[in-house]
């Protein structure tokens, strides 16, 4: 059997459910080392188990709790993968939070665009930035930022998630930009998983987690020459 992900190692975060919990199965049944992270430790445990039995072996696979907004998790986290690795193949951050409802700014409780922003922008950002001396010593590496079609510029005039909408919009700004300056070095591209049901989707998403989970790996699987892209399902999609 050809596993198109034998030998990769990579880093996972908001592992414990939802599109993260999806990816990191498709993942380990791929034949990649997985190792991740969530805010729930509870939840996290339930993950643990579940992916456990995916895994080609024990040493395929583990996770461990962390709030990344912590101004300490991406040290803590470098520190991690360090031990159990040495070095990176892939980085997916997918960890994120969204306001419910169709509301404007001035709808949404005070403090929701900065808390956004710390998890949505913020939080990748400093994760990746710690991660590139790790990143740089792994095999064709790349960062995988986990955006949103909401983030588009055109999703910009539609309405409602307005935090969440300008989030994923800043979001695609840092992969245009991290992707020029890692040219040649670090592939940087944003997955749009599309409208699924998860905590965050809704019960109403037309999608499912494991067609997000399947974009996630046409992305990896994408020449390495590929960076500052968007890509939802396999396609390449507009800023």
């Amino acid at each position: 059997m050809s596993l198109k992900l034998s030998g990769r190692r990579i880093f996972i975060t908001g592992l414990s459910r939802g599109i993260g919990l999806a990816t990191a199965r498709l993942f380990l049944s791929e034949g990649a080392s997985v190792f991740g992270v969530a805010r729930d430790e509870a939840r996290l445990d339930a993950a643990r188990s579940a992916l456990a039995s995916v895994a080609m072996t024990p040493d395929h696979f583990d996770a461990f709790p962390l709030d990344l907004a912590d101004a300490d998790a991406p040290a803590r986290a470098a520190e991690q993968i360090a031990e159990r690795w040495g070095a990176l193949d892939v980085l997916v951050n997918n960890a994120a939070i969204m306001t419910e409802g169709p509301i404007t700014f001035e709808d949404e409780p005070p403090g929701t665009l900065e808390r956004t922003l710390e998890v949505n922008l913020l939080a990748p950002f400093r994760l990746s930035r710690v991660l590139i001396p790790l990143l740089r010593a792994g095999r064709e590496p790349r960062i995988v930022h986990v955006t949103s079609g909401a983030g588009t510029l055109a999703a910009l005039d539609e309405p409602g998630i307005s935090s969440y909408r300008l989030s994923k919009w800043a979001l695609n700004g840092l992969v245009r930009l991290q992707a020029q300056h890692l040219v040649g070095h670090i592939a940087v591209n944003g997955l749009d998983p599309g409208w699924v049901k998860t905590d965050l989707g809704g019960p109403r998403a037309p999608g499912v987690v494991e067609d997000s989970a399947r974009g996630a790996l046409a992305l990896v699987l994408e020449p390495f020459e590929t960076t500052g892209k968007l890509f939802n399902d396999g396609h390449e999609i507009a800023y």
